[in-house]
């Protein structure tokens, strides 16, 4: 790593981290968060760890900015002020923040060197993945193999908290106590009168087919190079809040509707289950994936690690393609939308 190149970024997220939670406005301080994404995206990519870089970038300095816009534009953009105890509050949060910076940094004296060759974690599973990964699963990315074989477990069940989160947001949004309280808002007009500007239109139009390969080609290519079926869900659930935002939310509504939102996120999840269940019916355990080579024609037990891997890629794109759109539709529309078409 260029030490010099560290210092400036360190120094910029630390800066983007003070504004972020000092700004009154809602709308700057997401922004700020968003530059602050953008900025770890790049620590990641200096320090080697691309698919993390990868995730940083479609999820927290893309999707998550354009979600906090769209909690901003229901809400206010404007802070309001405490009446009293505002000093209270902020010297607690700085005293909290100073004692656990100095528990952390504590913490961290008992830590390894940074390229400590004799380090736990060096000398523990991580050179096994290393040297065994192409062996025994046909895929050369490591971190493709260890999330979704040698960590599958781990990988469904965080598929279901993705799950869990989009239905929390239908329950808070549709099920809230001051949901009879307020007025149902109706959406603006047809999808004729939406974002009334053609070349944005256009273009979004333009785009979104490519985007949508490139997506696919994110989620097949996860094997060989950075991606996978996070990723690839993600950037497929931008390209539906692109023509939500361009054209009009009732664009979206009607073509991909929340229903089939729901059962294309349970149907994801499905897929990664029934993958596990089927290597269960074969024989072998939960998620040995190398069972399949009994039913898949031409494929080795390797292989068929290899195939079992993109066939929970597959659950994992459509679980978080779904929830994106479910979480952004709701928000935009305080869980109203559907009575507005």
């Amino acid at each position: 790593m260029i030490w010099q190149f560290d210092i400036i970024l360190l120094t910029l997220i630390v800066l983007c981290a003070l504004f972020t939670i000092s700004i009154k406005d809602l709308l700057g301080a997401a922004i700020m968060f968003g530059a602050y994404s953008f900025l770890m995206c790049l620590l990641w990519t200096e320090m080697g760890a691309v698919d993390v870089a990868f995730t940083e970038a479609s999820v927290g300095a893309g999707v998550s900015t354009i979600l906090f816009f769209a909690i901003v534009h229901r809400s206010t953009r404007k802070v309001k002020p405490r009446a009293r105890g505002r000093f209270f509050y902020k010297g607690l949060g700085l005293v909290s923040t100073i004692m656990m910076g100095g528990l952390l940094f504590y913490a961290s004296s008992d830590f390894p060197a940074w390229g400590d060759p004799q380090a736990p974690a060096a000398n523990h599973v991580s050179p096994y993945y290393l040297l065994h990964t192409l062996a025994d699963t046909d895929v050369p990315n490591v971190v493709t193999s260890v999330l979704a074989d040698y960590r599958g477990f781990d990988t469904m069940f965080e598929t279901s908290v993705i799950l869990t989160a989009g239905l929390a947001v239908l329950i808070v949004l549709r099920l809230g106590g001051s949901r009879q309280a307020r007025p149902v808002r109706k959406l603006a007009g047809p999808i004729v009168k939406g974002y009334d500007d053609t070349i944005i239109r256009f273009i979004s139009r333009a785009m979104t087919p490519f985007l949508q390969l490139f997506a696919l080609y994110v989620l097949a290519h996860g094997h060989h190079s950075p991606g996978g079926g996070f990723q690839g869900g993600v950037i497929l659930g931008a390209t539906f809040i692109l023509l939500a935002i361009s054209y009009d939310l009732q664009l979206v509504v009607q073509t991909f509707t929340e229903k089939s939102a729901l059962i294309l996120a349970n149907i994801g999840l499905l897929i990664y289950s029934g993958t596990g269940a089927l290597c269960l019916l074969l024989g072998h355990n939960f998620l040995d994936y190398s069972a399949l080579a009994r039913i898949i024609p031409g494929a080795t037990a390797v292989t068929a690690r290899s195939h079992g891997i993109m066939m929970v890629e597959i659950g994992v794109a459509l679980a978080v393609m779904s929830i994106i759109v479910i979480i952004y539709t709701n928000l935009v529309s305080d869980g109203t939308y559907e009575k507005g078409l």
